[in-house]
């Protein structure tokens, strides 16, 4: 039965659902044909990552556009930006030094028509033939303040280097390698020009990242002071012994695999630190600390402290490497939550629960609340669980919020967010096969109010047509038609589903990441005339299928329909005066609405983190 929209009987419905403190949510970045504008053309994902009260919107653009993805990578999910930072110093990225790197993360800002504009950080070294319009930086924003400054880290470009070996049996000897000064940096853009800037400890490129900017300008972020000793012992060995005159030290310590010779990228100890910035400068460098010191017998882990967020009193939160019960003994280091308040390290985190296994502090807002997530042991199963550390308590201490249920429920959830009135979105997930079995699952964007303790899925709060409905005599879903490539005409439905919220402003804008159904596009091989061939023929391009008209053509199944899938795209949620939406068929009587969300429908949300930040789960396990 074809879905339809009751809105006079919806209402009714909802009021006995929806505490009157419920907020109508409406994706603003859509067109009339309800297409989602959430990502760069060149790209195949995007994703929300931060927004200022002044309207200043920014996203991410994650993967090249693939014509034809494997099952392996159209299940490779990770909503949330956090797991890029997380995973910094933990780099296995192996990547063909004689291929040009192009970049797999790119950021972009909304224009006037909320349009995606690409955010350009670095003039390119490369010559323009061989880049062929490519970008190589990889670049990542995190934060924006009131004075419309974005900070987050970014890769040099991309250097040619002549091969050193120059000998006769070196058949590529006249191809160049491609390395990068340094593989990742915290940048600044203010009023159009980005600055960035090295770390104190640089060696073989160093790493950085600003993760927030608050309104005093006071940036906090992570940079390297070490290099993790075996990390160091491997490019002496192996960099500077083994292969000198063979690969390039620059390529050798980045990471790189060639001609059956592998290296790992190198790794770093790093800490959370605080600047402030001042036109174009940082000032002030203060290191925030760190809860536990490399043990003399350790010469694997890297021991690391991150600041993530930043309010405007100045008190950072975050990461930090810690031992349990301060045992220093190897087996008793874990990642806990951190606060960094007038140079003390705080470490939010309560040891005394065995079952606790990790815990981050994602961020925190101007009445001094924090958010984040722990890593919880129950029955043999870890999950993520959303909690609230309230440091204007007088015993404050991690409280986990109620979801879908009276009291915690199996569903794993992280925060990523809090504004100043104390609202929270994150993303839960809302699938109970795999959340039983522990396994990677579907996740949707919450809204959880701090001072009310009420919990909503943002799915459950949008306008009609930011479900994708259009209205009609009844409000019904949006409909495409296009060409198969069974010679009929196809249609498929628009279908939207908020997956991450990744911020949220003190007027309620909310970034977030969606699910958006698009159909699978046809392709066919062409060599260099221009005539379809084979895929193994020498020269042979994959080229989007279209038909006499010049319109896509769509891949449909045996039975004829449209095959489709899910992809990300960042939307910009906004406070509506519409009417909440609601899914109801024919009559009344079969309306059932579910404040849990749970059935809604399988997703992983594809964005997709290569080069740099390839540690990051194959499945999103929040």
């Amino acid at each position: 039965m074809k879905n339809k929209l009751q809105l006079t009987l919806i209402a009714a419905s909802l009021a006995t659902c929806f505490n009157t403190n419920a907020v109508v949510y409406k994706i603003e970045n859509m067109d009339e044909l309800l297409n989602v504008h959430g990502t760069l053309e060149s790209s195949r994902s995007g994703y929300g990552v931060a927004a200022n009260d002044n309207g200043l919107l920014v996203g991410g653009a994650a993967g090249s556009f693939a014509l034809q993805l494997s099952d392996a990578e159209q299940d490779s999910i990770d909503a949330n930006p956090t797991y890029v930072l997380l995973t910094q110093g933990e780099d296995t990225d192996y990547y063909a030094p004689k291929t040009l790197p192009t970049s797999s993360n790119l950021i972009f800002t909304y224009d006037t028509d909320l349009m995606p504009t690409l955010l350009s950080l670095l003039e390119e070294s490369v010559d323009s033939d061989t880049l062929a319009g490519a970008i190589t930086t990889q670049s990542y924003a995190y934060d924006v303040n009131v004075q419309d400054i974005i900070v987050g880290s970014t890769s040099s470009v991309a250097n040619a280097i002549d091969d050193p070996d120059q000998s006769d049996t070196n058949d590529t000897r006249d191809q160049p390698y491609y390395a990068f000064d340094y593989k990742q940096r915290g940048f600044v853009v203010d009023n159009g020009e980005t600055y960035t800037f090295i770390p104190e400890f640089s060696e073989f490129g160093g790493q950085s990242g600003f993760t927030a900017i608050n309104d005093n300008n006071m940036v906090v972020g992570y940079e390297s002071v070490a290099v993790v000793p075996d990390y160091l012992t491997a490019i002496e060995s192996n960099c500077v012994n083994l292969l000198e005159g063979t690969i390039p030290l620059e390529v050798c310590t980045q990471g790189f695999t060639y001609a059956d010779v592998t290296n790992a990228a190198t790794e770093y100890d790093l800490r959370a630190v605080q600047w402030e910035y001042v036109n174009g400068h940082l000032i002030n460098r203060t290191e925030l600390g760190i809860l536990a010191d490399r043990l003399s017998s350790d010469t694997t882990n890297a021991y690391n402290s991150i600041a993530l967020d930043i309010n405007n009193n100045d008190i950072a939160v975050g990461r930090s490497i810690a031992f349990r019960d301060d045992d220093e003994a190897l087996e008793n280091l874990f990642n806990v939550a951190t606060a960094f308040i007038n140079g003390r390290t705080i470490d939010l985190m309560d040891h005394s629960e065995t079952s606790w296994l990790a815990s981050v502090a994602t961020a925190i807002n101007d009445s001094d609340v924090i958010v984040g997530y722990t890593t919880i042991l129950s029955d043999g199963v870890a999950r993520n669980k959303m909690f609230i550390y309230d440091l204007d308590l007088p015993t404050p201490e991690m409280f986990f919020p109620n979801d879908f249920d009276d009291s915690q429920t199996d569903y794993a959830s992280e925060a990523n967010d809090i504004n100043s009135d104390g609202d929270v979105v994150g993303a839960i997930e809302i699938d109970t096969v795999t959340a039983s079995s522990g396994g990677g699952s579907r996740t949707h964007g919450f809204i959880y109010s701090y001072g009310d303790d009420d919990f909503f899925d943002i799915n459950n709060l949008l306008t009609c047509n930011s479900m994708g409905y259009i209205e009609g005599s009844d409000w019904e879903k949006q409909q495409y038609t296009g060409f198969g490539t069974n010679g009929q005409n196809v249609s498929y439905e628009v279908d939207i589903s908020i997956a991450e919220a990744n911020k949220i402003t003190d007027d309620g804008t909310i970034m977030a990441t969606a699910l958006v159904t698009l159909p699978l596009v046809a392709t066919q091989w062409l060599d260099e005339n221009g005539d379809v061939t084979v895929s193994t023929a020498e020269g042979a391009i994959e080229a989007l299928m279209t038909d006499s008209n010049g319109d896509l053509v769509f891949v449909t199944d045996s039975d004829g329909s449209v095959e489709t899938e899910q992809v990300a795209r960042a939307v910009i949620l906004k406070p509506s005066q519409e009417t909440v939406c609601g899914e109801v068929t024919d009559s009344v009587e079969d309306y059932e609405y579910e404040r849990s969300g749970a059935g809604l429908g399988l997703f992983s949300i594809l964005l997709m983190v290569a080069g740099l930040f390839n540690r990051q789960r194959a499945t999103s396990t929040l």
